[in-house]
């Protein structure tokens, strides 16, 4: 596979899941912010600024973040170039993948053109999360599982575990925040990852912090835990090496090194240290893997 084509299909992964997860965490966060707002001003908008500092996004307002093709960290940017990326491949992908990302992005920018109220926000978030589920389904019924399907599922599980990472590390060091809001805030967590039927299902009784940790982090059969996604990705770069024994060996190395140190940690060592450290290392290792796929693999 050229270097250009892999590299293209990593960052579609990659910018697609940083799109859905963004848009699950902005569509939580607007239902409880407006909750909270009228109980407690202080902790709604200490709630928000949270949320965009674990997005790194700046301080706008929803409407900007979804859909100002100007803001270079916007949901309808990151949409866009996935749909560039996708049609300089378009002979590596198969006409329904394409039909799908053309699709999402056409209907976003019909959206941004109209007059953006409460509703088109809602519809829109909801919209970019289905198309998540949609993208999904096509690319695995249609693609071929080799090198292309491999760097796809690569860019998409890198952009998940850094971004599960500093949502959760962002809350861990919040500066402001009262014990009468914790478990409003460990809910708000569930909700941002779609997990709050699961994360009941395993712990009917509460809603609590350690619990919550344990679930996000450690649980190996939720898709969007930190387990289960450093385990597929280190999966996945088995499978890449398999393809390519030599220059795949650094990357199989080194995102399995990751897999064994969230495999290996449980909720009772990471919390008697440092949660959120253990979170932020986890993302420098990540960086360093991807890296290592980019030195190896594309040209830039």
């Amino acid at each position: 596979m050229l270097s250009r084509v892999a590299e293209s299909l990593y960052w579609i992964g990659r910018y697609l899941e940083r799109a859905e997860h963004s848009a699950r965490v902005i569509r939580a966060m607007r239902g409880v912010r407006l909750e909270l707002f009228e109980v407690n001003t202080r902790i709604a908008e200490a709630q928000w600024r949270g949320a965009l500092r674990a997005l790194t996004f700046p301080e706008l307002s929803v409407a900007r973040l979804v859909f100002d093709p100007g803001e270079s960290t916007s949901l309808l940017c990151s949409i866009s170039r996935a749909r560039e990326n996708a049609r300089q491949v378009r002979d590596a992908l198969s006409p329904e993948m394409w039909e799908q990302i053309n699709q999402t992005y056409w209907s976003l920018r019909e959206q941004a053109s109209s007059d953006v109220n409460e509703s088109v926000l809602s519809e829109a978030l909801t919209r970019i999360v289905s198309a998540g589920f949609m993208w999904d389904g096509v690319t695995d019924a249609s693609m071929n599982r080799g090198e292309g399907w491999l760097f796809l599922k690569l860019g998409k599980f890198s952009e998940r575990i850094e971004g599960l990472s500093r949502l959760v590390a962002t809350r861990l060091t919040a500066k402001e925040r009262e014990r009468s809001s914790e478990n409003v805030e460990w809910l708000i967590l569930l909700k941002s990852l779609d997990a709050v039927d699961a994360y009941k299902n395993a712990h009917p009784a509460r809603v609590d912090r350690r619990a919550v940790l344990d679930f996000v982090l450690f649980e190996a059969a939720f898709p969007r835990a930190l387990r289960y996604s450093t385990a597929h990705l280190a999966d996945l770069a088995r499978r890449l090496r398999n393809l390519h024994p030599e220059a795949g060996r650094d990357i199989e190395r080194s995102f399995g090194r990751v897999a064994a140190r969230v495999e290996y940690a449980d909720i009772e060592t990471v919390e008697a240290g440092d949660t959120a450290r253990f979170l932020l290392e986890i993302v420098g290792e990540m960086n360093e893997a991807a890296f290592s796929i980019q030195r190896t693999f594309f040209l830039s």
